[in-house]
């Protein structure tokens, strides 16, 4: 498989070690070559958002240095894909045509980003809103992707006994 783009959630999960996802999303780039992932330009402001949140809700509420230093880790692994100008609008224009509204617009630039790149899957923990707006793209999550891209015994080449 050629690369998966990795949704804001995963990169999210992978640099925070409190997030209940981290061991999971961490281990896709333990046993894969740098560069095997892209990440959307945009995914990194939604993920430095989040990250460095003020609210009493949030769970992270990082100081910048620390949210930058962390997705620059990420930045180095991973190759950086997105949208032009006018390929962004065109996505909004679209996602509201078809009546979409709030965050999910994010997710839709995600996917929009993977299919402009030629990209074959999304991995991402919300599979069912993002498989919602990508019919025509595979969505698994980071357990399923690792399963995904294990060699099957079907696949393993013999050893003959000589």
């Amino acid at each position: 498989m050629r690369l998966a783009l990795l949704d804001s959630n995963v990169v999210i999960a992978s640099v925070a070690e409190a997030h209940e996802h981290h061991e999971a999303s961490i281990s896709l780039f333990l046993d894969r070559p740098n560069h095997s992932f892209a990440v959307a330009a945009h995914s990194y402001s939604e993920a430095y958002s989040i990250l460095t949140r003020r609210s009493q809700s949030s769970p992270f509420r990082w100081p910048a240095a620390d949210a930058i230093a962390a997705l620059e880790s990420v930045a180095a692994k991973c190759v950086l894909v997105g949208l032009t100008h006018a390929q962004t609008f065109d996505a909004v224009k679209s996602f509201a045509a078809e009546g979409g509204v709030g965050p999910r617009l994010y997710d839709r630039l995600i996917g929009e980003a993977a299919l402009l790149n030629g990209l074959e899957c999304i991995v991402t923990w919300n599979t069912s809103h993002m498989s919602s707006l990508f019919s025509k793209i595979r969505v698994l999550d980071p357990i399923e992707f690792r399963d995904f891209q294990a060699p099957s015994k079907s696949r393993r080449p013999r050893i003959r006994k000589e």
